[in-house]
């Protein structure tokens, strides 16, 4: 047999190399997050969670033998530059999955770019009205129409709170469906809804909303708004005069760290919905509480947990994609993975026609932390 020519053997002996590179090349991951501006509060912490899930898989040796090459974009919480990145990391970063963006306004923004792209989102908005613009949005989150009515429930059994009035986000999808879906059962079960009050993220004086609730005869004030904005209409609440027998509730937004500094005493008591609290006796939740700190220097908080288990569903989803994952098959992979552990919820996570399911909790402020409800 005729050897190669030197020549031929060197050029050979490079495809074999390149393409084992190629084999074993990065898979582009990119996550857009509001790191800055109003939604900081959640996508910075989204970040830094996701960026800890990713370096320990990586650490691990990558999902099938390949290491996650982790984009971080700032959407700054605004609905252009949110688009822009979105347009970014389908064309020029060739991602084969983004993680985000933080906001329900950001994700049904960005949704038809992607789509059109066809490059699997997987989203935290919790509306699913992500869904609608087409197959290429991935939700990792519970539909308010899930979690909503336990509050409602838990309202209406457990207290005596029968007269409620609501003030919601008018352009948040997502808020205006926890809304929705804690006033209808409230309603069904016996109880009032006095009045139904709409703002939007940028007010701050709500003085004359204030003195306007202060004129009704209610138990309690249902927020459907995020929770620096609830912790500034609590405060301001109390500056108009209204007593502590008044008690607040909420969507998920309002459980944080920012509401309970910012109301101090005047938030206890309240009560609210969450698919995550700190303590829970589970492997998963005791490693990435332990691991959060020592990243980060601080306990993980709500935002941080419902990343880190959205990362959890994308390292999975990779994983099912098999080796040199492309759109198609990540967006395959999404389908087919099933019971994966999370730290939130029942500490199981599931979906069905890309609408998920893993269970939540109702916490109440006592001592000046929300806990689970009695």
């Amino acid at each position: 047999m005729q050897s190669l020519h030197p020549t031929r053997r060197l050029l050979a002996a490079a495809l074999l190399a390149f393409g084992a590179a190629a084999h074993a090349q990065d898979i582009p991951v990119v996550s857009i997050q509001s790191v800055t501006g109003p939604v900081a509060f959640a996508g910075a912490n989204y970040q830094k969670a996701i960026r800890l899930a990713v370096e320990e898989a990586n650490a691990k040796g990558g999902i099938n033998g390949q290491k996650i090459n982790l984009m971080e974009r700032d959407s700054a919480s605004d609905k252009g530059q949110a688009i822009n990145l979105a347009s970014q990391a389908a064309d020029r970063d060739r991602a084969v999955l983004v993680l985000g963006p933080s906001a329900t306004t950001e994700g049904v923004a960005v949704a038809p770019v992607f789509n059109d792209k066809k490059t699997p989102s997987l989203s935290f908005v919790t509306s699913d009205a992500i869904l609608k613009p087409g197959p290429w949005m991935l939700k990792f989150q519970q539909a308010p129409s899930v979690v909503s009515p336990l509050v409602a429930k838990y309202v209406l059994e457990k207290t005596p709170i029968k007269k409620v009035a609501i003030v919601y986000d008018r352009v948040n999808e997502g808020l205006i469906e926890y809304k929705n879906h804690f006033r209808d059962p409230f309603k069904a079960g016996g109880g009032t809804i006095v009045a139904e009050e709409a703002v939007v993220s940028s007010d701050s004086n709500f003085l004359p909303l204030a003195t306007k609730l202060k004129g009704l005869d209610v138990d309690a004030v249902y927020f459907a708004t995020y929770g620096e904005q609830s912790a500034n209409i609590v405060l301001q609440l109390r500056q108009a005069g209204i007593g502590d027998k008044v008690r607040y509730i909420g969507t998920i937004a309002m459980v944080s760290q920012k509401f309970l500094e910012m109301t101090g005493p005047a938030s206890e008591g309240s009560i609210a919905v969450s698919d995550y609290v700190a303590g829970i006796d589970r492997p998963l939740n005791k490693s990435f509480e332990a691991a959060y700190k020592a990243r980060w220097g601080v306990e993980p908080d709500n935002w941080a947990a419902s990343a880190y288990s959205l990362a959890q569903v994308a390292l999975a989803t990779l994983k099912e994609a098999g080796p040199n994952p492309t759109r198609d098959s990540v967006r395959e992979g999404y389908h087919k993975v099933r019971d994966v552990p999370i730290v939130g919820g029942s500490g199981v996570w599931n979906q069905k026609d890309r609408v998920p399911s893993y269970g939540a909790i109702v916490l109440v402020v006592k001592g000046g932390k929300f806990v689970p409800a009695p």
